[in-house]
């Protein structure tokens, strides 16, 4: 394949940020770039991927409820049931970004993993589903945003 790899959120795996590349420059720097509509040398493929453990950023203080009950010595009732409420609502979070994207665009690969949901397409814009999350109040460290341009060969 051809053409660059754009990473917008956060992975685990993908330990994209190295290199200097920040979440807010990648933002700032793909925010507003569109692809022409017509452009027959080049196809972008948008990859959102709703991971259902983690959040990007946890408040001071604030512990991840799957540590206390994976890999714990001892687990109390309590830390299960907090994984459940980060769960519940977080799942529930998930199942309305998909509804809101399946909503604005029928053409879309839905896959899941254990412990993740994928949603790919090559014909939707991701600034528009970025500006549909936005606008329903979604946050960009709720997901992990790939986006790949590309070339077609033997086109000019």
């Amino acid at each position: 394949m051809h053409g660059h790899d754009l990473k917008i959120g956060r992975s685990r795996e993908d330990g994209w940020a190295s290199g200097g590349f920040t979440f807010r420059k990648l933002l700032r720097k793909a925010e507003g770039k569109t692809m022409d509509k017509n452009n027959i040398t080049c196809i972008q493929k948008a990859k959102f991927i709703f991971e259902f453990y983690e959040k990007r950023k946890w408040q001071p203080g604030e512990e991840p409820p799957l540590s206390r009950v994976v890999n714990a010595a001892t687990v109390d009732p309590g830390a299960v049931r907090n994984l459940g409420t980060f769960l519940s609502g977080r799942l529930d979070r998930i199942a309305r970004m998909m509804e809101i994207l399946l909503a604005a665009h029928n053409r879309w690969g839905v896959s899941g993993k254990k412990d993740r949901v994928i949603m790919e397409t090559d014909s939707f814009d991701f600034n528009d589903a970025l500006k549909l999350l936005k606008e329903n109040g979604f946050n960009d460290d709720e997901f992990v945003l790939k986006v790949e341009y590309e070339r077609k060969w033997g086109l000019l």
